[in-house]
């Protein structure tokens, strides 16, 4: 069994090197809306089914990509982060993401979905695509919910391309012949 990962194109939006907290949630928001810049990747071939974030970015790149049964699906949505701590001090960009996903691993409050429930969705997913007769299942999704899934597929007897942030636009293939 093969399974794609993509993330989704590049999304056109520049941000900030320095950002107050409330800067910082709203390049997120907006981050949420832009919409990507598609590159030249068409992967129809090889894959008998494709099942997608339901975040429009992730749509947007599966219906350029591959042309063939798309599920869209709120399980595959990225791992959505807020600010840790309310500060009118512009601070790094590279801070907000460290320190948010620091909380996020320790399930804390001030972020919108935590550690545990994030797994939860995305090992729910993974077991229902690893059930499918399918063999090569496409799967279109985000940069953080790429690298947890990579992660469950490794735990699950999975082989192939490493990566800690999924290159937009890019595949990454990881076989099982197992399930084959």
């Amino acid at each position: 069994m093969k399974i794609g990962l993509v993330r989704h194109f590049k999304v056109d939006l520049k941000r900030s090197s320095f950002m107050t907290s409330e800067k910082y949630n709203e390049y997120m928001s907006k981050y949420e809306e832009t919409r990507v810049i598609p590159n030249e990747l068409v992967i129809d071939k090889n894959w008998d089914k494709c099942y997608c974030s339901s975040m429009q970015r992730a749509i947007t790149t599966a219906k350029t990509i591959y042309h063939g049964d798309i599920i869209i699906t709120d399980r595959l949505v990225e791992i959505s982060f807020s600010a840790r701590i309310n500060t009118k001090l512009p601070l790094p960009y590279y801070f907000w993401t460290l320190i948010n996903r620091i909380a996020w691993l320790k399930n804390h409050m001030s972020q919108p979905e935590g550690r545990t429930k994030t797994l939860k969705r995305l090992n729910e997913i993974i077991d229902e695509i690893l059930q499918q007769k399918d063999k090569n299942i496409l799967i279109v999704s985000h940069a953080g919910a790429l690298y947890e899934i990579r992660k469950i597929l490794k735990r699950k007897g999975f082989k192939g391309h490493r990566f800690i942030k999924a290159r937009n636009g890019k595949l990454y293939v990881m076989e099982n012949d197992s399930l084959s």
